[in-house]
């Protein structure tokens, strides 16, 4: 075998490999949600936990249904900026919570409300003042590596910070109280504001782990057969036809 079909072998092979891990790697990646989702169902069909004083610690309220009651401190909060509903661009306004009897605030998204820029909305338009009972579904505040850029707006009633995502230490800077190390997704209720729109928490999405591994695998049935077929081709067209057989 020629130096350079070997190379172009082992590259193919190389390729195909590659490939066939990333489909392993989604259908781990599926299962990881799997149990997930599996964790989230049975937690919610727990009785929620009424918080009556100082806010319970994430490892016992994670993704559990909780139930609050305080004062939103509304002249401070966040826009969480390129949240899409049913095709309509929008935001989730996240708003601290002053929890009654507990030290630390909570941060609470209050819901989606529309943004034609899907970055700039006016919750302020939209008050809940005085103390109110909180329900949802509690959600982890991450600590991400780069942090969260966040962008200052507003106006005299209110400082807005518009960001993608959350990040704890970012949040904490912004804020003169301290923060528990969840968020409070507010589910819709009698008695809650249609504006902004709360919803419940959807699952983490299986189907695009399975969608994916099929891609991967194949991928790397194309690189296999179509190689072994350009190989066979061009091996079939290089072979000289036979020498016809001289007459008797």
């Amino acid at each position: 075998m020629r130096p350079r079909t070997l190379l172009a072998l082992l590259a193919v092979l190389v390729m195909a490999a590659v490939c066939v891990r990333l489909g392993f790697w989604q259908l781990a990646r599926l299962r990881e949600k799997q149990a997930l989702n599996a964790g989230l169902a049975t937690a919610r069909q727990a009785p929620p936990l009424v918080v009556a004083g100082e806010l319970p610690p994430l490892s016992t309220a994670r993704h559990r249904m909780i139930e609050l009651r305080g004062a939103f401190d509304e002249s401070r909060q966040f826009l969480l900026t390129g949240r899409a509903r049913a095709g309509a661009p929008g935001v989730e306004v996240v708003t601290p919570l002053r929890v009654s009897g507990a030290t630390a605030a909570v941060l609470v998204n209050r819901g989606w409300l529309p943004a034609p820029d899907a970055a700039t909305a006016r919750p302020q338009e939209f008050p809940e003042p005085g103390e109110r009972t909180v329900r949802g579904s509690v959600e982890d505040l991450p600590h991400r590596a780069a942090g969260a850029p966040l962008r200052a707006g507003g106006d005299d009633r209110v400082t807005l910070w518009s960001a993608r995502w959350l990040d704890a230490d970012s949040v904490r800077a912004r804020l003169p109280y301290p923060v528990a190390d969840y968020v409070v997704r507010q589910a819709p209720a009698p008695g809650v504001p249609d504006r902004p729109l709360r919803s419940e928490p959807r699952p983490h999405n299986e189907a695009m782990h399975m969608s994916y591994a099929m891609q991967w695998f194949l991928f790397a049935a194309i690189l296999l057969g179509g190689s072994a077929t350009l190989a066979w081709s061009r091996r079939r067209g290089s072979t000289p036809p036979h020498a016809p057989e001289s007459p008797s």
